[in-house]
């Protein structure tokens, strides 16, 4: 019994799989029918992936319990899941928890992207009261992400998943020098082969923050060992919470201070208004993020706007004159008493067309290829696009700016703050990798909340 569970079993004599949850390298959670108590539960399966020896088994099944004894010590935490029970069923370990109807943080930011600095400051203090817990009992969670946070809709925050966690009284139960944990939001001390500390909770506490408040991670995603060679983005959208992330992320783990002192600063700290003076060296600016207050314009490679062109002026064209066609045709037949009138209006349609689209191809690319080529440029008070045609927008006179793209091509839509529908106002074609993530890191930066789109390329 193990990976082959399905719906509508029964585990442990009492639990009725209902449903897959989630799943990960450390479980997969099914919603379960506690059939004794006639309530729902989330049902923890430790994943076996692969053939597992006797030793790793049993290890395992210590991990399971370990998680249990951890979480059972922190069950009237408000901010933590709770766990009922845990148990073995023919080596296969399970634990019982508290069923949560919400979704996860990580799951709100695929939606959203990024969450208003208020809200994030909410979900900090719930964290950081929920670690505090846990590090006054000397647990180490080592794990903690977006995907570990759940939110209900009645407001809660909850942090979950103590799969990895130590406490100072666990004995080893994974290889020595292992680093455990989440690509991105693993500490630096601990890919230096230090040990798992609060610091390094507190660590991936900020990554977390700053992804939820920011939209992005403070370090790229693409450098695995970016942490220990650059310092983070400074925030740009945090508010009040930037003193908490810059204290959060610092590189020295005993700057970090403990989550008690990190609650504190993040419930003292004024309304931020403007950000404060950078008072530690930053990483240099990467290409795909506009520099200082200047603008960033991208244009359309004018061989594939020209053909693009060409394409719509000979579709309207050919329309046109195929129209002017089927009514010239006939009345030259009646006139002239030449053949049918159903011959010459098919023919003069189908000639008058084939002429519409041969003179709208030529005059689109004509008009492409000697015209000024489209080009979009954002800059910190609004976007301004030139070419065939020529139209500002102002940031604070749109509602919501959206940003698609779609291999070489760049799309924008503009929402105005009336009832009007949006509309595309930018079709841009050929555009290199390069400048389309440019484009879209100064969206983000200058359109603020009103950006609905990626930061960067994915």
């Amino acid at each position: 019994m193990g990976d082959l569970m399905r719906v509508g079993d029964v585990v442990g004599g009492r639990y009725t799989l209902v449903r897959t949850l989630g799943s990960g390298g450390f479980g997969r959670v099914w919603l379960a029918q506690d059939e004794d108590l006639c309530v729902d539960v989330a049902l923890k399966q430790v994943h076996f992936t692969g053939p597992v020896g006797e030793e790793e088994q049993r290890k395992r099944v210590l991990r399971a319990a370990r998680e249990a004894r951890h979480a059972a010590r922190l069950r009237d935490h408000p901010h933590i899941v709770t766990v009922h029970d845990a148990f073995a069923v023919r080596g296969h370990p399970w634990i019982v928890m508290r069923y949560v109807d919400g979704r996860s943080l990580a799951d709100e930011l695929r939606e959203q992207r990024r969450l208003p600095p208020d809200r994030v400051a909410d979900i900090a203090d719930a964290l950081l009261s929920a670690l505090s817990a846990a590090h006054q009992e000397g647990i180490v969670h080592r794990d903690v992400k977006p995907a570990n946070v759940l939110l209900t809709a009645a407001g809660e925050v909850l942090l979950t998943d103590f799969g990895i966690a130590t406490a100072r009284s666990d004995g080893p139960l994974t290889t020595e020098n292992m680093v455990i944990g989440t690509r991105g939001y693993i500490a630096p001390e601990l890919l230096q082969g230090g040990r798992p500390s609060a610091a390094s909770d507190l660590f991936a506490l900020g990554v977390t923050l700053y992804e939820a408040v920011e939209g992005e991670p403070p370090f790229p995603r693409e450098n695995p060992t970016a942490v220990l060679t650059e310092h983070p983005r400074p925030p740009r959208l945090a508010g009040r919470l930037r003193p908490l992330l810059e204290r959060l992320l610092d590189m020295a783990p005993a700057r970090r201070g403990d989550a008690a002192a990190a609650r504190t600063l993040l419930r003292t700290a004024p309304p931020t208004v403007e950000d404060p003076p950078r008072t530690r060296p930053t990483r240099p600016v990467r290409p795909s993020e506009p520099q200082g207050g200047g603008s960033v314009t991208i244009t359309s490679g004018r061989m594939a706007a020209a053909r693009a062109r060409a394409e719509e002026y000979s579709g309207g064209t050919g329309c046109v004159f195929g129209v002017i066609g089927l009514i010239v045709g006939p009345i030259v037949s009646a006139n002239t008493g030449a053949g049918s009138m159903l011959q010459f209006g098919f023919f003069g349609c189908v000639g008058a067309a084939a002429f519409g689209l041969f003179l709208g191809w030529t005059g689109g690319w004509v008009e492409a290829l000697f015209g000024e080529p489209d080009s979009l440029t954002v800059s910190p008070g609004g976007l301004t696009i030139s070419g065939q045609k020529k139209d500002e927008y102002k940031f604070e006179h749109l509602a919501a700016v959206k940003c698609e793209r779609s291999g070489t091509t760049v799309s924008l839509t503009i929402k105005p703050p009336s009832s009007d529908p949006e509309r595309k106002v930018f079709t841009g074609q050929g555009i290199p990798a390069a400048d389309a993530g440019r484009l879209m890191a100064a969206l983000s930066r200058y359109a603020g909340e009103k950006y609905r789109g990626p930061v960067g390329l994915p």
